[in-house]
C-alpha cells in the first residue's frame, strides 16, 4: 500500500470504525432502527423489528435515521476510496511484487 493511500484509508477507516460501533451501541441501546424501515404515522415515530412495532420518539427515530444513512455514506465512500486507489495502483501487493 503506497503512503498516499494509507493517508486517506487509515483516517477513513477510523471513521468508519467510530461510525459502525456507535451504530452498534444506538441500536442494542434502542433495541431497533429507524434505518431503513421505519415511518411516521399520524404522528407516532413507529419501527418494525422481528414482527414488533416500537415507538420512538421524535428525536430517537430521527437520529436513528440519520445516524443509519450517515453509516452506509461512510461505507460508500470507503468503497470508491478503495475502488481508486486500486485502479491507480496504490493498493498493490508489496511482498507479491517482490
Amino acid at each position: 500500500m503506497s503512503p498516499r493511500a494509507k493517508k486517506v484509508l487509515y483516517p477513513a477507516l477510523a471513521v468508519f470504525l467510530v461510525t459502525f460501533f456507535s451504530f452498534s451501541v444506538h441500536l442494542l441501546v434502542l433495541g431497533t432502527s429507524a434505518f431503513p424501515g421505519g415511518s411516521v404515522i399520524d404522528g407516532r415515530y413507529l419501527v418494525e423489528e422481528h414482527g414488533s412495532v416500537i415507538e420512538l420518539t421524535a428525536r430517537q427515530y430521527w437520529f436513528s435515521y440519520i445516524h443509519g444513512v450517515v453509516l452506509i455514506v461512510v461505507t460508500a465512500i470507503i468503497a470508491i476510496l478503495v475502488a481508486v486507489f486500486y485502479w491507480l495502483g496504490d493498493l498493490r501487493d508489496e511482498y507479491r511484487d517482490a
